[in-house]
């Protein structure tokens, strides 16, 4: 039997790098729309979509959904790092002022923005907080970050006055931003006023002026995910 009869070894190897690589593209693919299809139901208010509604939004079969996610719990924690990637570039923009008033104000307008672009999936996300070890672990890390943050922003001697302090957490807290824009139905720029106006008389020292509206609605929720 002659050599041609059989493929060499190297379009052998060639061809399972081939086949092996295009079910990583299919499963990363496949991965990333069922990502997409959670992210979209949260965001037009559903706040715990089934394992039905997200196959049939992403346009997979219920077996695909927990093939690639085996079970909502871990569904629930891609979806949380997508959102954390989503607004890594607002949470991780530099405070570069030398005065902290002005780092001050920037670190409340970047909150206005960031709870604006993450409100529906924060809103699902402690909905479902007790039922998920995962987003209650969230919960808790971004509660803490952002008094991490906040803490940084301001000078000792404000820190002092621990009811100030806590005072301030609490108006600057994602559940004051959800009180006002869904419970009192303000606008965005609105709510950004009522902040502004609670920060600026907790805190006159700090010389708020809103020099522009906030962009909360410019990032139109996550389309690109």
């Amino acid at each position: 039997m002659s050599e041609t009869e059989y493929p060499a070894l190297s379009e052998i190897k060639a061809t399972q790098v081939n086949v092996t690589d295009g079910r990583r593209l299919r499963s990363r693919d496949s991965k990333r729309k069922i990502v997409s299809a959670m992210l979209e139901l949260v965001r037009e208010g559903r706040v715990a979509p089934t394992a039905d509604e997200v196959a049939q939004r992403a346009n997979v079969g219920l077996r695909t959904v927990f093939r690639r996610f085996k079970d909502m719990e871990s569904l629930y924690a891609e979806m949380s790092v997508a959102i954390s990637e989503k607004v890594a570039p607002i949470i991780d923009e530099r405070l570069e002022h030398d005065e902290w008033w002005k780092n001050f104000a920037q670190l409340v307008e970047r909150r206005i923005r960031m709870y604006e672009i993450i409100m529906p999936y924060r809103i699902a996300a402690n909905a479902l907080k007790f039922q998920s070890t995962i987003l209650h672990a969230r919960h808790r890390e971004m509660v803490r970050d952002e008094r991490e943050r906040l803490v940084a922003a301001l000078p000792e001697f404000i820190l002092q006055d621990s009811v100030l302090a806590e005072a301030l957490e609490a108006a600057l807290s994602f559940d004051m931003w959800n009180q006002l824009r869904n419970d009192q139905k303000l606008s965005v720029t609105k709510a950004g006023d009522v902040v502004y106006r609670l920060v600026g008389q907790l805190l006159p020292e700090a010389k708020l002026t809103r020099t522009k509206e906030s962009p909360g609605g410019a990032i139109d929720g996550y389309p690109d995910i």
